[in-house]
């Protein structure tokens, strides 16, 4: 379940023979930077702990060059009426700044984005597909976004295939000045499809900040290799938002955001049929990926925000908490979870590739309140789980205890709902609800009970969530986006 991202950048950095690294350095070389760009569709500050509605979009009809399957490459200009025939053409012809439209249909190509700004999306009442295959090497990425290229957009696109990966972005850690590891960043997709990738369907490397991903469904990643293969995999790209979207039918973990990657934000979304997580804060990262400077401590999260998230039907963890610093987690759904293994709620730990010179920390202050979490009828016997591992030293996955209220734990067929501390210092096993409270001192106002939910895992009228819930000056809104109203409901929906 992509427990090392060395593998994963190695690829991606060419250690196939195939992708970014010598073309974007030949970029490099050949000074086609631009400037860094100021996309007004992205705030200045995505990190927003009071919770805001997005803006709607925004397509900008001028500066256009358009693209038709119909359209003549050699013989076209970019008009209206005489578009180009494949995406890859118009932006070779295309400056920073410009939009590519294109015209409803199929484009069996892989697109690289080189210039700053540059929108790709679909006319006006079409749709537009991107497709590669899976299995040819040489077509790594489908959409690659360059180190220069940050500013660009997709929007309201269908984003098929890839060997490796349907959309990525593109650093500079690896190589060229080690002063400067930044990465494709500001970038905005919006309104977007991608599904059926040969492994992740949204890769986000080192320093590719502030990508905001909203209202999009991401599908069926790992057709190729199910066994590292997330909807969205970030290692340390920071304020990454990931916003009304609905990932679901993914080989291993929902989505993760990991490697130090600081106030990154996941909310309002619908995530299921995951065959590893659902939401992980943090995970586990190799060494080399971290910025000690910004990060002497090696937290694989810092400043992580969960809130309104439905999460269901998922083999692991439906919420894992990995060498966080801070995390919050609030009023979120977790139903069915960790019917393979691990917990509805999992305290985890970071081995980072059991390099000497890694911290490996537990998580810190984390604060959990107004979730439901329904453990899987099958799986082990916990809903909650604090890790420790003898390795290294021994190695925990939380200091002190957590901050929880007003949460609800429940166990499908009405089973045992169990706590479990593995820290030697504080161990207790086979813990109810009541026997908890006492032992992390808190979790005040939560429940055993059933949620009661429907087939959305929505509230029933019926169900004890309702009102239950601790009002949050930093969440406003349920999945729904519908104003929540005092006194909260626990979990993603307020009835």
């Amino acid at each position: 379940m992509g427990s090392s991202t060395k593998s994963d950048l190695g690829r991606a950095f060419g250690r196939s023979g195939r992708l970014a690294f010598l073309l974007t350095l030949f970029l490099a070389l050949s000074g086609c930077a631009g400037e860094m760009p100021d996309n007004d569709d992205i705030p200045d500050d995505p990190q927003v702990y009071e919770e805001t509605l997005p803006p709607d979009p925004v397509y900008d009809d001028t500066n256009v060059l358009y693209v038709s399957t119909t359209g003549n490459d050699p013989g076209g200009d970019g008009s209206p009426g005489s578009p180009f025939r494949t995406i890859g053409f118009a932006l070779e012809r295309a400056e920073a700044g410009k939009t590519v439209v294109l015209r409803g249909g199929t484009y069996r190509e892989a697109v690289r984005v080189r210039l700053p700004n540059i929108t790709i999306r679909s006319h006006a009442g079409e749709w537009a597909v991107i497709q590669c295959p899976i299995q040819n090497p040489d077509l790594d990425v489908t959409v690659l976004f360059d180190v220069d290229a940050s500013g660009g957009k997709l929007q309201r696109l269908e984003i098929v295939g890839g060997y490796y990966y349907g959309v990525m972005f593109q650093t500079k850690w690896d190589w060229g000045d080690p002063a400067d590891r930044s990465g494709a960043s500001r970038m905005l997709l919006e309104d977007c499809r991608i599904h059926d990738t040969g492994r992740d369907c949204v890769k986000i490397t080192p320093g590719c900040d502030d990508i905001v991903i909203r209202r999009c469904e991401i599908y069926r990643s790992g057709r190729r290799d199910n066994g590292n293969a997330e909807g969205i995999d970030n290692v340390n790209g920071d304020r990454m938002q990931v916003e009304d979207c609905r990932i679901h039918d993914i080989a291993t973990n929902g989505l993760y955001f990991k490697g130090g990657a600081s106030d990154c934000v996941v909310q309002r979304n619908l995530i299921h049929s995951c065959g590893g997580g659902g939401i992980m804060v943090g995970f586990d990262t190799s060494p080399e990926f971290f910025d000690v400077k910004a990060n002497p401590g090696y937290y694989e999260s810092i400043n992580g925000v969960l809130r309104n998230n439905i999460i269901f039907d998922t083999g692991y963890a439906g919420i894992g908490i990995y060498a966080s610093l801070q995390p919050r987690i609030y009023n979120n759904t977790v139903f069915n979870a960790a019917a393979r293994g691990q917990n509805a709620l999992h305290f985890g730990i970071s081995f980072q590739d059991w390099e000497p010179g890694a911290k490996r920390p537990p998580t810190a202050e984390p604060d959990i309140r107004n979730n439901i979490f329904v453990q899987a009828a099958g799986g082990e016997g916990h809903v909650v789980r604090i890790r420790h591992a003898d390795a290294l030293g021994g190695l925990s996955a939380l200091s002190g205890m957590p901050s929880m209220s007003n949460n609800i734990y429940y166990r499908i067929g009405g089973g045992p709902c169990l706590f479990f501390d593995q820290r030697p210092a504080s161990h207790a096993e086979g813990l109810g609800l009541l026997q908890w409270q006492a032992h992390i001192s808190g979790d005040d106002g939560s429940l055993h009970a059933d949620p009661l939910l429907d087939a959305q895992k929505k509230l029933l009228a019926s169900s004890p969530a309702i009102d239950k819930g601790l009002d949050n000056t930093i969440v406003r809104y349920d999945i729904d986006r519908a104003v929540r109203t005092s006194p909260y409901d626990i979990g993603g929906d307020e009835h």
